[in-house]
This record gives structure tokens, sequence and C-alpha cells, in this order.
């Protein structure tokens, strides 16, 4: 893991994604102070992946190697069924369906929010509530509510104690801090409680270890304002999906 930290400058990507207990080490070009590699990337809820990172004629140069084809067939033998590669490399032929794009963002920065009126952190013993909240307002999100440890869930409640606000925040297979399931029902959307989840999520997780990452989908400009006014920044746009 450091190896391949050094080799990529210590790329923030690289280092929230790449795991250190794979076994199959990962692959690399690296020629007048730029590089490329392919790595494979365990995640929690979408299976194996085979991720790209680096810059793109390297890239595509490596993917069109014989070193590559080898390496991509044992990943594949040992059950990696997707790929995650830069937005500019989707025409590589590795994606068999249409992507779904997404970025990268970090921060070590912790923007002082003002926490509203019943935030507080949530139990195992609310599974059920928060589960029912997010299958029926964010569907698609890749949160599961207290289904591994190290997750850290907090909500807001309204003076009935109904939830309006929910989200998450847990380990990587590589130990870097990632939120998940960042959600406001409908009626309490406009209130700041979205930005407030993620904010307290955030100062806990720099404080613990020194920043926090995330994954959004690019078309959620909604959300894109909100990350960006506590410190997050964008450090790739990738693009995912089946591997063909």
């Amino acid at each position: 893991m450091d190896r391949l930290l050094h080799f990529t400058d210590d790329d923030p990507a690289v280092r929230a994604e790449a795991t250190p207990s794979v076994e199959q080490a990962a692959l690399g070009l690296r020629r007048d102070g730029r590089w490329a590699v392919a790595f494979v990337r365990p995640t929690h809820t979408h299976g194996i992946s085979l991720m790209l990172r680096g810059d793109d004629t390297l890239l595509r140069e490596l993917v069109r190697s014989s070193p590559f084809a080898s390496w991509s067939d044992r990943a594949r033998a040992k059950g990696a069924n997707a790929v995650t590669l830069p937005r500019t490399a989707e025409d590589l032929g590795l994606l068999a369906t249409t992507p779904s794009r997404w970025e990268f963002m970090s921060t070590t920065d912790v923007v002082p929010v003002v926490a509203p009126r019943g935030l507080v952190d949530l139990p195992v013993a609310d599974r059920d509530e928060v589960q029912a909240l997010l299958d029926e307002h964010n569907p698609g999100t890749d949160g599961q509510p207290f289904a591994r440890p190290g997750q850290r869930w907090v909500g807001v409640r309204d003076k009935g104690g109904d939830l309006l606000a929910v989200g998450c925040c847990e380990p990587e297979f590589s130990g870097a801090p990632v939120l998940a399931g960042i959600t406001v029902v409908p009626t309490a959307r406009g209130l700041g409680l979205g930005r407030a989840v993620t904010a307290d999520l955030t100062r806990v997780a720099v404080a613990e270890h020194g920043w926090c990452t995330l994954g959004m989908y690019s078309h959620n400009d909604r959300a894109r304002g909100i990350y960006r006014s506590l410190g997050y920044v964008v450090h790739a746009e990738w693009s995912s999906g089946r591997l063909t």
C-alpha cells in the first residue's frame, strides 16, 4: 500500500480506494513524472471492481498492454465484475453498460455549522426506522444502516420524535472514512438539515482520521453545493459499470 501511494504521489483517490488487504498487486506505468495505475477495489455495496486512475495517455497505454490483459484476467477469476475509470476513459472498451457517473470528494477542513435542535446520534435499535426512511426517500443510496462495524449514524428528529434527516460515516475497506445515506424527507428540505448532518459527520471524521471522503452522483448539483460549502473538493470524476 505504501509503495502504491508513493508511486501515485499520495493521490487522494488512490489513498481512499486502494485496500491493503487485497492480495493482487496493482499494475502501473510511470514516465516523466506522470503515472497511471490499475488496482482491485472491493466495495461494501457493489462487489469487486477494477479501478483505473492516472494520466490519460499512460492509462490508455497501460490498458492496451499484454500485462494488463493477464492482470485483469486474474482479477476476473477472483470475482471482479465491474470497473471504475476516469470519465475521459469511457471509450477504452472496458464498460459493458452505460456507466454511472460520480465524483470523489474529500476534505480536511471543519466548517462550523450550528447544529439544529434534534440532531442526535442514532443507536442500532433505530435500524428499521432509518431503513424505512431511506427506502421511501432515497432508495438508490449506498447507505446500509448498521450493516457493518464502525458505522456512525446521526439524525434529526422533530418535536414529535419523527426522523427528518439521517446520514452515516463508515470506514471504507481502505480505512478511509466515507459518508453515505445522507437523506432529508421532502417536507423538511431547504432547512439546512442535510448540511448539518454532513457537517457533524465530517467534524468527527476529521477529528479522528484527519480527513473525510464521499462519493456523489454527478447529476446532484444541490448536494455538490452543500459539500463545497463545507470544504469538500473534487479529486476525480468517475464512470462505473459492469466489466466487459
